[in-house]
């Protein structure tokens, strides 16, 4: 017989069936949220769909039918997928422009305090100025090509990436940093090896909520002079009084910065918790 009590047994297996309920409870809950979406798009779209002449203009807001035909004509049209690529380009380039200069500044101006609060009215100044009012700016220097676009995004995804680097390190425990000195370390191995992993979830914050502005800032520049890209083709449709292809447009994009999305979650989520594990490890050698 085992020596273990029996009262341990019984108290394991009760907090196991616990456990158990519990990851019940949450699936089905889980599917109640999914089930109640799904049927709450379901009916959104027959509303709109069925609505049409009656409840209000398709002139207007167009109709589900009509915006699914017309993207199935844009996903078998060749310029299409050309538009995709390019926008897709100019934003993958002026986002890692941008991030890679504000995580730098950023981290740079941490460290400096009397540089930073030298250049602070400058950085609010300039973050002040409507990227919409720089747009055209940017064309006469750089033309209508892929150039303007990246500097125009890149600007935007700039100062969210700056202003969230520097929060961020300034906001790590000096506990931690004074201990880090007292063992030895020298202020480059406090700011690589402290600072930056303390301020990861900031930076990895303005990273996803600059994704968006790095889309603007490339659908804004090919809105106002461009000869392919989805805001050209954008343009295109609104201009031409075509609700469908607008609708279809933005949805386009939607999907498109979704995915985005889950891919810089899915990265922060694999940082954040690869620090977790280095500290953990760090703590217990």
């Amino acid at each position: 017989m085992s020596d273990i009590p029996a009262h341990i047994h019984t108290g394991d297996s009760a907090a196991f069936a616990e456990s158990a309920r519990f990851a019940r409870r949450k699936s089905r809950y889980k599917l109640a949220v999914r089930a109640v979406q799904i049927a709450l798009v379901i009916l959104i779209l027959g509303i709109w769909q069925f609505g049409g002449g009656y409840l209000f203009d398709t002139f207007y807001l167009g109709s589900p039918k009509g915006i699914g035909l017309l993207l199935f004509n844009d996903l078998q049209d060749s310029l299409f997928y050309r538009d995709l690529r390019v926008t897709a380009t100019e934003m993958a380039l002026g986002y890692g422009l941008g991030a890679l200069m504000g995580i730098a500044l950023g981290g740079l101006f941490a460290r400096w305090r009397f540089v930073a609060d030298v250049f602070d009215p400058f950085f609010v100044a300039l973050n002040s100025i409507p990227r919409i009012a720089l747009a055209p700016l940017l064309i006469i220097w750089f033309g209508i090509d892929t150039s303007s676009k990246v500097v125009l995004a890149a600007t935007l995804v700039f100062f969210v990436t700056f202003f969230s680097t520097l929060a961020g390190i300034r906001n790590v425990d000096d506990a931690l940093v004074n201990v880090a000195r007292v063992m030895g370390a020298n202020e480059w191995q406090v700011f690589f090896k402290v600072q930056l992993p303390a301020a990861l979830s900031w930076i990895m914050n303005g990273l996803r909520l600059s994704l968006p502005f790095a889309l603007i800032g490339v659908i804004v520049g090919e809105f106002l002079a461009a000869s392919s890209g989805l805001g050209y083709r954008l343009n295109m449709y609104s201009t031409s009084y075509n609700t469908n292809g607008t609708f279809a447009m933005i949805i386009v994009m939607m999907v498109f910065m979704m995915c985005l999305n889950s891919a810089v979650s899915w990265v922060e989520a694999r940082a954040i918790g690869r620090s977790a594990t280095d500290d953990t490890s760090h703590l217990h050698a």
